[in-house]
């Protein structure tokens, strides 16, 4: 090991900024609680041999010595928080390197009138960096700072982060409101909706989506159908504070500063909300949930970034709006600058070194700026894909007169953008030093133009709020009225239309590929044996039997060797909703010799999966599923001592097992596919109802269908061949009926496939004043208010593409998997934003008769993106 890479007891010390002498006197484990300090007097610490406890007179804070992590903090005699969790995804990139031994520990650091709690964490495969988490205790404060850093030595191998929060579970049932102002550019709705549905409520509601839930039915006094965590996400640009509140009591998280936080000021991302099993406080410097791109550290590169302090604030009053005004005073940075420059945390840099910086923007014939926003991120890197750095912004007044405050020394990019305004003006190279008053002088910016104006749809204002339901955007579902409200798809007439015409989000799928909850099961089950796996409670598909992950193979004929572990989601399903999960389990049924095909199904509505299996100790079989999809296998196998055993590895998820005897004449399809489609669910011989989703224009599918044991198979009375039968589609949903019948004439088996067809493209239909002139150039600019995935999926490893089509001339514009994180829904009026101009000879366009088609993901249907426009506009020169 490279020496110079070790975190030494000494080496921890300096990047603390702690003295060794002071590192010396480590806190020793005291026997019996220490008496509680009052609000004056340095707070008190008591070591167990498990836990660090703080309490300064005010709070007590306890941290779990072997984690870092936060198990309580009480305050009025009541626990605030059950656990905070620090978490984070991060990914090793490239080959692997060498990294130091492991050194994880804690500090504390005992002062006058704090104590900080210091837990290292070292370099691991996935996370080749040290990272440092404090938890800050001050005098007679009534709260705790948190702050944590990066650091990542050139000589490590690269990795990536995806997300990384504080992530506080709050405790008992104090809290049932949340605190949180609304959009500037929405419908005010949020302090109607404060008080959030219970936790009982939501364990009781399907859950439709990650994190969103139906509540209908539930007697949910929450003013709408649907609770979901990301419609209470805020955008950065002026956010400093939100909070829970409930029988009297306040917790906020009061950001003092946010030049940490990734995306800049147009990111959103989400701070609160309520859980299964209560309501969680988020502080989430960095996360991609809004089309922000990971951070990235490559080997080679040197990195270092500190995250913090921030304030975790705790109150009481009767009074919610006069608790926030009390919290909102913690959340200004000169509440507690001089303190967090007497604490020192490493990669902090005091106030006395930071600078302001000004300057005045001017745009021709523009007399009034006001909205427009001056922002400073990382050189030479678009201000919102900043991540590595650090960004300061603030608002232009009318004049254009702008000062951003407290911006640390380094090499900063300066960019300007203002509502209505094509472009930004942007300057690299902006050097500030430490203490300085930077005068930038006067900064001539030109707008965009390409020629003259043809037409112009929306504004370029970086949202969608001007379109139809843009100021509702904060609602999950409303893609379920979009039919409705354009039978036809969105069609804008130049000189016509108003922006009513356009939605806030073009569709890829204004509706969920799913199919109702069916099975077939026939009258004569010999020689079928079905069986649900998940939880005591939860239901049970029809027809089958239940496995829960406590039944053991005993005197019923049928079970597990032990108990494990089960999950119910609630969603997709009763044979699908929940399973049981164990690392090395199996289940075993006792059934006559003979041969029997045997179908396990597995996976999990909101986490990828890897399942491993086997039966009667065979070969082993992946089973692996994406986010929300199920694998199926069926295999033929021999029993021969009267029964058969499967065997689960890995993440160990079982759904169901079905088992058919060879010998079972049951009239049911033993294969059925689609040309072009998946079937959602996968294929299962006893599940009635599939799904399968289709281009807009397909007339017809080939259905191909398979009858067990030589059933016979027709749709619509004729018989399926070989080589499958074709079916037309009808309008925008069909529903083709499959009959499975057998020899016996017993009553046939039926089965449906629901097929769907995505939506139109958008058009812009538009006339000229007159052919363009010979040699003229036409630009088409397009502005993306958000590009994200259509629902909360994994991302594909593939490029989307949005394809702009002029008068029968197709220009598509690709992006990468990245560029496609998050669900649109959640980021309609804004988040990461797209340009793109598409530029060619005038010739194309006609006198009359002009139509710009927009269509999602054109020969690459199978994937699922959504589009929300910023504003679109044609030139000619």
């Amino acid at each position: 090991m490279n020496s110079s890479h070790a975190m030494t007891r000494r080496t921890f010390g300096k990047i603390l900024g702690i003295s060794a002498t002071a590192l010396a006197p480590l806190v020793q484990p005291v026997s019996g609680a220490a008496s509680a300090a009052s609000a004056t007097e340095p707070p008190v610490v008591t070591e167990t041999d498990a836990e660090v406890i703080v309490d300064n007179g005010v709070i007590q804070l306890t941290v779990n010595k072997s984690n870092g992590r936060m198990t309580s903090l009480v305050y009025g005699g009541v626990n605030m928080v059950g656990r905070g969790n620090y978490d984070m995804n991060t990914v090793r990139e490239g080959a692997g390197l060498p990294l130091p031994p492991a050194d994880n520990g804690l500090t504390i650091r005992r002062e006058q009138d704090f104590v900080d709690i210091a837990f290292r964490h070292s370099p691991s495969g996935d996370m080749p960096c040290w990272l440092i988490r404090h938890h800050i205790v001050r005098t007679g404060e009534a709260g705790v700072h948190l702050a944590y850093s990066y650091d990542h030595p050139a000589a490590f191998h690269g990795f990536r982060i995806d997300q990384h929060r504080y992530v506080f579970y709050t405790a008992g049932d104090t809290f049932t409101h949340a605190s949180v102002p609304d959009d500037v550019i929405g419908t005010p709705w949020r302090e109607a909706a404060a008080q959030m549905p219970t936790a009982d409520e939501l364990s009781r509601a399907p859950m439709v989506m990650d994190a969103t839930y139906d509540l209908e039915g539930t007697g949910s006094s929450y003013p709408r159908r649907h609770y979901t965590k990301y419609d209470w996400a805020v955008y950065m640009k002026d956010h400093s504070l939100h909070g829970l509140y409930g029988n009297g009591y306040g917790m906020w998280a009061a950001l003092p500063n946010l030049e940490a936080f990734t995306g800049g000021p147009v990111r959103q991302d989400l701070i609160l909300h309520q859980t299964s099993d209560g309501p969680v406080l988020l502080v989430e410097p960095h996360a991609t949930h809004y089309g922000a791109p990971p951070v990235r550290v490559e080997a080679g590169q040197a990195w270092q970034k500190t995250y913090g302090p921030y304030f975790v604030y705790v109150n009481q009053g009767d009074d919610p709006r006069a608790m926030r005004r009390d919290a909102a005073r913690q959340a200004r940075f000169d509440a507690h600058a001089a303190f967090y420059d007497r604490l020192g945390v490493e990669g902090w840099a005091p106030t006395a070194q930071r600078s302001r910086v000004r300057g005045k923007a001017q745009i021709p014939g523009v007399p009034n700026l006001a909205g427009a926003v001056a922002v400073l991120s990382d050189n030479r890197v678009e201000m919102q894909r900043t991540v590595l750095g650090y960004s300061y912004w603030s608002d232009i007044d009318e004049g254009g007169q702008f000062a951003i405050d407290n911006v640390r020394p380094g090499t900063y990019r300066l960019t300007i953008y203002g509502d209505g305004v094509w472009g930004e003006y942007v300057i690299d190279d902006v050097q500030v030093g430490a203490g300085q008053d930077i005068q930038l002088g006067r900064m001539l910016w030109t707008p965009e133009s390409h020629g003259r104006s043809v037409f112009q749809v929306g504004s370029p204002n970086r949202t969608s709020v001007e379109y139809r339901n843009g100021r509702d955007f904060r609602q999950y579902g409303l893609y379920k009225t979009f039919h409705e409200d354009f039978p036809e798809g969105a069609t804008y007439i130049v000189g016509e239309s108003t922006e009513a015409a356009w939605n806030y989000i073009q569709y890829q799928r204004a509706y969920l590929v799913e199919a109702p909850e069916g099975t077939v099961v026939p009258e004569n089950t010999e020689g079928i044996r079905l069986f649900d796996f998940g939880s005591a409670g939860s239901p049970v598909a029809q027809g089958y039997e239940r496995v829960a992950q406590n039944t053991l193979y005993g005197i019923g004929g049928f079970g597990l060797d032990r108990v494990v572990a089960s999950r119910d989601r609630g969603q997709d399903g009763d044979l699908q909703r929940d399973f049981t999960v164990g690392s090395q389990y199996t289940f075993s049924v006792e059934l006559p010799n003979g041969d029997y095909q045997v179908t396990v199904i597995s996976g999990d509505a909101i986490a990828a999966n890897k399942t491993r299996i086997s039966f009667n100790g065979g070969e082993l079989v992946d089973l692996t599923a994406g986010t929300g999809e199920y694998a199926v296998h069926t295999a033929d196998v021999t029993v021969d001592a009267g029964r058969l055993d499967v065997a689960a590895s890995g993440d160990g998820r079982i759904n169901a097992v079905e088992i058919v005897s060879a010998d079972a004449a049951v009239p049911v399809l033993q294969s059925l596919s689609i040309d072009g489609a998946e079937l959602v669910p996968g294929f299962s011989a006893f599940r009635s109802d599939f799904a399968a989703d289709f281009h807009f224009d397909q007339e017809s599918v080939t259905v191909h269908a398979v009858g067990r044991g030589g059933a016979h198979v027709a749709i619509d009375g004729v018989p399926v061949p070989a080589t499958g039968l074709a079916v037309p589609l009808d309008g925008r949903h069909s529903v083709i009926e499959i009959q499975v019948t057998g020899d016996d004439g017993s009553a046939p088996t039926t089965y449906r496939i629901h097929a769907t067809r995505q939506e139109l493209p958008w058009r812009i239909l538009f006339d000229l004043d007159g052919a363009p002139t010979p040699g003229a150039q036409a630009t088409l600019s397009v502005g993306l208010a958000a590009w994200s995935m259509g629902s909360a999926l994994p991302v594909p490893p593939e490029e989307s593409n949005l394809t702009v089509t002029i008068n029968g001339e197709a220009f598509v514009w690709t992006f990468q998997p990245d560029d496609a994180r998050g669900a649109t829904y959640r980021s309609g009026c804004g988040g990461r934003t797209y340009r793109n101009e598409f530029t060619f000879d005038a010739s194309l366009l006609k006198p009359q008769g002009n139509e710009i088609s927009l269509q999602i993901n054109a020969g690459a249907e199978h994937l699922w993106n959504e589009a929300a426009y910023d504003s679109v506009r044609l030139e000619i020169r």
